[in-house]
């Protein structure tokens, strides 16, 4: 379940920011009486246009000590491409590929892996996922999403590393910041499970003065912004991370899953030098993480909690 939201939080706040912009242009505040030409004006088809974004980022954690003993050390690498289609004022497709390196160096960690206290080392997760997002009146906005990944160790086998999901959702704009909606999410879990989720969503910003705002969100968590000037802004975020990754047919569960469950906070700047560049760097600290294996049939063999971490990142992006 929490996977399919960690997906929807990338998805999702990407298809209602794109149907928020149309919210704007069909104010749901705006004068009913307006002038015909007005609204035909607001109603005129645009040429259909595509905007590019690639990114490339970085985090590295250090975890001074895991329950039962041990301690361990992880990093993720994430390349991303994104396109999105504005196929008219009403309409939006976006089309985003991923690709993430982890790496997790345990020591002495044998409540997870009591035959060697080190289970495994390196995964890698591709992503593929399409959201088609659609204005059918001035408040009420239509999403459909649907993707297919990958999600193992080096050596594990392919064919049971797959994970696919597919869903419908619906959003209302109370005001041009404020929305509520729900999605129903079917989606597959690596350990063969198939689950259909309802998932209420909450999308709320506040705009205090010209610097400070904060922007809360019940699948992407919160972001207090102060924007300092025209390219440069500090950011405090909160939220949860969750990767699940099939594992390869040696060590202590032969073909099983390792589960990563976390939840962050992250102070860090974001830096705009050009138009579409975009820099970010901070640091943070997972304030809770769990791991978790689990055997091919899905039975749990073991799980340990951290202490909170320490966390470096940086990223860079660019949209054209």
């Amino acid at each position: 379940m929490r996977r399919a939201v960690a997906i929807l939080s990338c998805l999702l706040m990407t298809g209602m920011a794109l149907g928020q912009s149309d919210a704007a242009q069909d104010d749901p505040g705006a004068d009913p009486a307006a002038s015909p030409a007005a609204q035909a004006s607001a109603e005129a088809p645009t040429q259909p246009r595509f905007i590019y974004k690639v990114g490339q980022s970085i985090e590295a954690m250090t975890i001074p000590h895991l329950d039962g003993g041990g301690d361990a050390t992880t990093s993720f690498t994430r390349t991303d491409f994104q396109l999105v289609w504005l196929a008219s004022q009403r309409t939006r497709a976006v089309l985003d590929v991923s690709n993430e390196l982890a790496f997790y160096d345990f020591d002495s960690a044998f409540k997870l892996d009591p035959i060697e206290g080190d289970p495994f080392g390196s995964f890698n997760r591709q992503n593929i996922d399409v959201a088609v997002s659609h204005n059918i009146t001035k408040r009420w906005v239509i999403l459909g999403i649907g993707g297919v990944g990958l999600s193992r160790e080096r050596n594990a086998d392919l064919g049971d590393a797959v994970v696919w999901r597919a869903g419908i959702g619906a959003t209302y704009y109370v005001t041009k910041q404020i929305s509520l909606g729900a999605t129903v999410l079917a989606n597959s879990q690596l350990e063969g499970e198939f689950e259909v989720l309802p998932l209420p969503q909450i999308d709320a910003t506040f705009d205090f003065n010209e610097r400070w705002s904060l922007k809360i969100t019940t699948i992407g968590g919160a972001m207090l912004r102060y924007q300092a000037s025209d390219d440069l802004a500090f950011e405090l975020k909160s939220g949860y991370q969750e990767r699940q990754y099939r594992l390869d047919d040696t060590g202590f569960a032969p073909e099983g899953t390792f589960q990563d469950k976390s939840i962050d906070l992250k102070l860090g700047v974001n830096w705009e030098p050009a138009p579409g560049l975009s820099v970010t760097a901070g640091l943070g600290s997972q304030l809770w993480r769990r791991f978790k294996i689990k055997d091919e049939d899905g039975n749990r063999l073991s799980r340990v909690e951290t202490d909170p971490t320490l966390m470096l990142y940086a990223g860079v992006s660019y949209r054209f």
